[in-house]
């Protein structure tokens, strides 16, 4: 299954996909990809969501690019943050498994990344704010998500 599939099969967000990374509107730009053509689709997740669980720290966006899904969180960069990511992100896991199977199949091709809504805070490697996005799996934060062929 390809990204635009696994999202026309979820019903919550089947109606929401978007050419390009027009989901994202003026988020578009802390996306830079090699070839935009390569790009599959985007839904916004949390506009998407937001009156089936309106007190839940939804998370915001997905995107396919290729072959791949990446999920993609704008969020102040703060190391006060990281607790507050790691939250939206254990609500996402929850939803996909819940709701979105066929997102959920495609984990092994799966990313997920923060991006800070101004600029971004280094989170020094080896301290337990790095350590505790590591263990989900959440890189960033950054100012871009900056993806190579």
């Amino acid at each position: 299954m390809n990204f635009k599939n696994a999202v026309q099969s979820t019903p919550k967000i089947a109606n929401y996909l978007q050419a390009g990374l027009q989901a994202l509107g003026g988020n578009s730009s802390k996306i830079i990809v090699h070839t935009t053509r390569d790009l599959k689709g985007s839904v916004d997740i949390d506009t998407c969501l937001k009156n089936d669980y309106p007190n839940s720290p939804r998370w915001d966006y997905v995107f396919g690019y290729k072959d791949k899904v990446y999920y993609v969180e704008i969020h102040q960069g703060k190391t006060s943050e990281v607790d507050n990511i790691i939250s939206k992100f254990n609500w996402l896991k929850q939803w996909l498994k819940s709701s979105a199977n066929s997102l959920e199949q495609l984990k092994d091709k799966s990313f997920y990344h923060w991006i800070s809504t101004k600029g971004t805070t280094s989170i020094a490697k080896g301290s337990r704010h790095r350590r505790k996005l590591d263990q989900k799996g959440i890189s960033g934060p950054s100012a871009v998500l900056r993806i190579k062929s």
